[in-house]
């Protein structure tokens, strides 16, 4: 009877080990695959995902999941799925790298993204992350352009010096291969009726140099600069009050038609692409700044704007109280939806109209306050900056350049 007693015992103390085990739940796998949506800047287009790394960590197991490259591009945005996901609370990270275009111009960006307790059940089966970790306002804008040029030793002009500046004021690297330097055709100076009147959606140009690439070729790093020089040789040889652009980025370089002008060739540094001019022998900057600059994403190739861009038109000039009909001939215009950004040049006491619309430039800049001020030499207008280091772009050159300023390139 004791051992039937004893053996009871045993059985009742198994059993309550057999239902003291089965009361831990087992893992409820969720059936449906758990799918993570990413949502980008809104003003980023053309956008692709590489690199990309996400885990997904189960907070009470620290059983972790993991997906290398498996952001596929859909209808409904950016998905990573995950399959046979447990039930539970989550901490989510996600990081890789994106590649996309802003405004027309191609950039590149890292990101990485975090969200904790994030619960998933059969019920709740998605999650979603916005990709904040950089805004990419801004983008390429003219932070400097040296027009004025020097003068010698011996008081004679000298232009050869002249330089414009291009900055990446964005916080991701963009890329400026097919960005041009513009510069207009009309004067700030004259404010002619021209027929037909093309202002307002184009900019006649006099000179259009494009950096070269094929569109992912010049990385520009948040903050960076590239400098193009008109020439990019040591100008204190030749002019003790000038400076060394050996070091620019770019130069304009120039085939002349006539043997007495020849260009200097700095083989160390690449040359533009010289897509048009209004001169046949060496180009330089308006050194009053009559005319305005701006800087466009070109997006025809150079013989279909060549073909299609020629502007032909007339504007009526008056002297000594007779008028005169004159013609526009052999210009090429830029529409200015491909204008990236642009700065209105004149003279202080000179002044009559601002070449570019107002949503490029409602304003104006200087160096020199009346048609041959002689203190205008080796000074430039510089774009100014705020209290974080990023260039003021507020599209009124009035507000956003230091007019008469020290250029950057000297000393």
């Amino acid at each position: 009877m004791k051992k039937v007693f004893m053996w009871s015992l045993m059985l009742l103390s198994l059993g309550l080990n057999l239902t003291s085990c089965s009361s831990n739940d087992d893992p409820i796998i969720i059936n449906d695959p758990v799918t993570l949506s990413l949502e980008m800047p809104l003003n980023l287009e053309n956008v692709e995902v590489t690199n990309s790394n996400i885990t997904l960590t189960n907070v009470s197991s620290s059983q972790i999941h993991v997906l290398n490259n498996a952001i596929e591009k859909t209808s409904n945005g950016f998905v990573a799925t995950f399959n046979e996901v447990e039930e539970g609370t989550y901490d989510l990270h996600a990081e890789g790298e994106l590649s996309f275009t802003i405004n027309g111009v191609a950039g590149t960006s890292k990101f990485e993204v975090s969200q904790d307790n994030i619960n998933l059940s059969r019920t709740a089966t998605s999650m979603k992350v916005t990709i904040n970790t950089f805004t990419a306002k801004g983008g390429f804008v003219i932070s400097e352009v040296f027009f004025t040029g020097t003068t010698t030793p011996e008081g004679k002009q000298y232009s050869n010096d002249q330089y414009v500046v291009i900055t990446n004021n964005s916080d991701v690297t963009l890329y400026a291969d097919s960005i041009a330097f513009l510069e207009s055709s009309f004067l700030t100076v004259n404010n002619y009726e021209y027929v037909p009147d093309i202002s307002k959606d184009t900019m006649a140009v006099a000179a259009v140099y494009m950096i070269p690439g094929n569109g992912t070729s010049v990385p520009v790093e948040p903050g960076k600069s590239l400098t193009l020089a008109v020439n990019a040789i040591n100008h204190l040889e030749g002019n003790a009050n000038s400076i060394d652009l050996r070091g620019a980025d770019y130069e304009f370089y120039d085939i002349s038609s006539n043997p007495t002008y020849n260009d200097v060739d700095n083989t160390n540094v690449p040359n533009l692409d010289k897509w048009y001019c209004y001169t046949a022998t060496l180009y330089s900057m308006h050194n009053r700044g009559f005319k305005s600059m701006a800087i466009a994403k070109m997006k025809e190739t150079k013989e279909n704007w060549l073909e299609k861009y020629a502007y032909n038109g007339k504007y009526m000039m008056s002297v000594s109280g007779n008028t005169y009909e004159m013609k526009v001939n052999s210009t090429y215009k830029v529409p200015m939806s491909w204008v990236i950004d642009g700065v209105n040049l004149s003279v202080e006491e000179e002044w009559q109209w601002n070449v570019l619309p107002a949503n490029i430039d409602s304003g104006w800049t200087y160096c020199g306050k009346t048609m041959n001020d002689k203190t205008r030499y080796s000074k430039a207008v510089i774009r100014k900056t705020d209290s974080e280091g990023k260039y003021v772009d507020t599209n009124n050159s009035a507000n956003d350049f230091i007019p008469e300023a020290k250029p950057s390139m000297f000393k």
